[in-house]
């Protein structure tokens, strides 16, 4: 398992075991960090330890906020700003997946630019911010390596585009500690963020090469025993499908599941995107055919038509031991509300095809995934 470091846009990544260590060589300067965090998965991966070790090598002051969750909302994201600010730090540290990641991301800016989280999702510019370190804690997010952020407010999902970490970190071994549900939901969304990203209309062959390799690692390595080699492939698989999905941006299946997930916050991102994903990808593969067939067959399905890119995904959930069902989070006196916010503020999103994403469509996915 070879390290390796590459630049992409802003950020400066570093991947392979022990690369934390790295990050001494970027904190010249800095006096206080604030590290963010969820609760238990940047303690219980090691990744709080080997950075807080940095840090008093360094003799360097910090405080840690540990109250992001998984779909964060807009006032965690300014709980955490406001933290930065009372503490004087000059650097932001974020450990975790993409909820945390993501926040980290507005807080940073929010702390130099002002305003409040929810200005950001309706469009404000960020001016300034603050340096981001990411130490990335799932093989699913790629919000490690791209620009953008995902916010809840009044129980709506926005994504925005506002910055890049100024550098990350991907190192497998933090991820032997997930549960095998969400390896099995953050392997899910690196995938999907491959299938949107090459069935988008901004695809070109640069993202197709990612994201095709991206559903080879997948499907050779999902099915198997999560040990450190399949780790270390699944986690390059999400960096590369990061960048795809940053070049190349995702579309309906992204659409629905944050309407979803806003509307009930226990719905995991990728989780979400498995319930829905199967009878989505039956329509897209309607209008995508040639691009979509390729990705399906990279894990492991063979097929000549909609209806059996659809079965063969369902096939490949149930290979690797999903069994959920859209029923388990949401009715069918939901679907109302999912209609109003995918086709209200998240309809940019479906824009991004070459096709018409009718809210038949939608609701024909929604009754199949129940």
């Amino acid at each position: 398992m070879r390290s390796f470091e590459l630049k992409y846009a802003d950020t400066k990544l570093y991947f392979g075991l022990n690369v934390v260590e790295k990050m001494r060589n970027h904190l010249n300067g800095v006096e206080r960090v604030t590290i963010a965090t969820g609760k238990n998965s940047a303690r219980l991966s090691g990744a709080l330890k080997d950075v807080e070790t940095v840090l008093k090598d360094l003799e360097l002051d910090y405080e840690i906020f540990d109250k992001v969750r998984a779909n964060p909302t807009v006032e965690i994201a300014d709980e955490l700003a406001e933290f930065i600010w009372e503490n004087g730090s000059d650097c932001v540290i974020a450990i975790g997946g993409g909820s945390v990641i993501d926040t980290a991301k507005v807080s940073s800016v929010i702390a130099l630019s002002g305003g409040k989280a929810k200005d950001y999702l309706k469009g404000r510019k960020a001016k300034r911010f603050l340096q981001l370190l990411a130490v990335n804690l799932t093989h699913g997010t790629g919000s490690e390596i791209d620009r953008f952020a995902v916010l809840t407010h009044e129980k709506e999902k926005i994504g925005i585009s506002i910055r890049y970490p100024d550098v990350s970190f991907d190192d497998p071994k933090y991820t032997l500690t997930l549960p095998r549900n969400q390896s099995i939901y953050t392997t899910i969304d690196a995938f999907f963020h491959a299938y949107e990203a090459v069935t988008a209309k901004s695809t070109n062959p640069f993202v197709e090469t990612l994201a095709f390799e991206c559903a080879k690692i997948i499907g050779e390595n999902l099915p198997k025993e999560q040990k450190l080699e399949e780790k270390y492939k699944l986690l390059y698989a999400s960096m590369i499908a990061g960048i795809a999905l940053d070049m190349s941006p995702a579309h309906i299946v992204h659409a629905i599941e944050h309407a979803l997930s806003g509307i009930n916050p226990k719905l995991a991102h990728g989780c979400g995107l498995a319930l829905v994903g199967a009878r989505a990808i039956y329509w897209i593969h309607k209008h995508c055919e040639n691009s979509a067939k390729i990705l399906m067959s990279l894990i492991g399905r063979e097929v000549k038509s909609a209806e059996e890119a659809e079965k063969g995904f369902r096939e490949f959930l149930k290979s690797v031991g999903f069994d959920e069902r859209l029923s388990d989070y949401i009715g069918k006196d939901d679907f109302r509300d999912v209609e109003r916010i995918v086709f209200g503020p998240l309809k940019y999103l479906l824009n991004r095809v070459s096709f018409e994403f009718t809210k038949e469509m939608l609701y024909d996915i929604l009754e199949k995934s129940l």
